[in-house]
């Protein structure tokens, strides 16, 4: 060996204490959607303002500055997002997924407002950001530490997971690359390659309000406020079994996952059961969720789910006031009626060009959301996608403004009464289409 070789191979090499040298990276992304929601007629609830009067469109653009840095057992992460939203922005069922907000113990978020409105009366024009990463972690030995602003999530559901008590996602969320950071401190403990504890608390939020509304006083710190779960997972053969405890919000939570495999068939089943903090206002009630993935080829992917809530109702009188309630409020659930089923089929149609479809279906309505979606890898570092979300059932009675006056006093109904009458008569036949076209750039 020459000396420099020598010497190049005595630099490398790590000092006694194990630390070496400190590295980090620097890396981003920008994406911009356009998303147009396209509303059926109905005179009433366009009158009301639940459904646009026109078809509408937002443009949403998103920036995130991604930092990391290594330095022996220590890692850390930061990422910053600025998210600007143009005005008239769609509504609808689908949410873009980026600019999403959490409930933050340490307030990391900033708005401004610019081109206000006055004929509307609300900020046209939003330009937000969000440190949405921070957090610093300790691994050594079997035990892994994370302190700090990370993404949280539990159990092995698909597009329904009822372990995922944490800012989930939803299957109408078009870009799921970031999951919401929440404040937390978390440990994992790994036992061979088979066994993981895991034990997370998290911030909730005393008001399950988005950061940027009102968490300038967080208030006192009590159950209603956090998030604590123990999840405990074992490999048998190739059986993965999970088992958790939580006091969410209030709450306790019982949940049981699986993970398994029926020849090419994988298959997965998660469950909760749950106490509510107010059992007084709210009766116990199990989610249920279990999926099935079968690859027929190497350019094919087929998915099934069924999924059981059993807090939900079967009346769709009834859906608009559900969706009304805290548990909605606050992202825990999207979904107002009791059993759903989805399918879905994914295709490579060439090496860079892939393409989806989805159908969820309300069981009991019957009423289904049709998505599909096609994306194209136009370099390394840029992917171009467009889809949308089609809702397939019974749309709102046309009514006057009269069927919605309650005959005993003339007044107009109010809260449930006033849903009850507003002639829904399926839950995902309720919503507008939506259409999108999303780019992706990394750097």
């Amino acid at each position: 060996m020459s000396w420099w070789l020598l010497g190049a191979a005595l630099a490398q090499e790590p000092p006694e204490s194990g630390w070496g040298r400190p590295t980090g990276e620097i890396h981003g992304d920008l994406k911009s959607f356009l998303v147009v929601s396209a509303p059926y007629e109905n005179a009433l609830l366009q009158s009301f303002g639940v459904l646009p009067a026109d078809p509408t469109a937002s443009g949403i653009h998103d920036a995130r500055l991604k930092l990391s840095a290594d330095w022996g057992p220590l890692s850390a992460e930061a990422h910053h997002a600025v998210t600007l939203r143009t005005p008239s922005a769609a509504s609808g069922l689908a949410s873009a997924g980026v600019g999403l907000q959490a409930p933050e113990l340490l307030d990391a978020t900033w708005v401004a407002w610019e081109n206000r409105d006055p004929a509307r009366g609300d900020d046209a024009l939003t330009l937000q950001g969000r440190t949405d990463r921070l957090w610093l972690r300790w691994q050594g030995g079997p035990a892994r530490v994370t302190v700090g602003r990370q993404p949280v999530t539990l159990g092995n559901g698909l597009g329904f997971a009822p372990l995922d008590l944490v800012a989930p996602f939803f299957p109408t969320t078009i870009d799921q690359e970031y999951k919401p950071g929440v404040d937390a401190a978390r440990v994992d403990l790994f036992f061979g390659f088979s066994t993981q504890i895991t034990a997370v608390a998290a911030w909730a939020g005393s008001d399950f309000l988005p950061a940027t509304l009102d968490q300038d006083d967080p208030g006192d710190w009590g159950t209603q406020d956090m998030v604590y779960a123990l999840y405990a997972q074992r490999t048998f053969f190739r059986n993965d079994v999970g088992l958790m405890f939580g006091e969410i919000r209030g709450d306790e939570v019982f949940g049981a996952t699986l993970a398994t495999y029926a020849g090419p068939v994988g298959l997965t089943a998660d469950a909760t059961y749950t106490l509510p903090a107010d059992r007084d206002a709210e009766d116990p009630f199990f989610r249920v969720a279990t999926s099935a993935l079968w690859r027929p080829g190497a350019k094919t992917t087929l998915t099934g789910e069924l999924y059981l809530q059993t807090l939900g109702t079967t009346d769709p009188d009834e859906y608009l006031g559900q969706l009304t309630g805290d548990r909605y409020a606050r992202g825990e659930l999207w979904l107002a009626g009791v059993l759903y089923g989805s399918m879905s089929v994914s295709q490579e149609i060439t090496p860079l060009v892939h393409a989806n479809l989805a159908v969820i279906g309300n069981l009991t309505d019957p009423s289904a959301l049709l998505v599909p979606g096609i994306s194209w890898s136009v370099s390394d570092n840029v992917v171009v996608s467009a889809g949308g979300f089609y809702g397939l059932g019974a749309r709102p009675d046309e009514l006057e403004l009269t069927d919605l006056l309650d005959p005993d006093t003339g007044a107009l109904y109010e809260g449930d009464a006033l849903y009850e009458h507003l002639g829904v008569n399926s839950e995902l036949g309720f919503y507008p289409s939506q259409l999108f076209l999303q780019s992706r750039i990394y750097f």
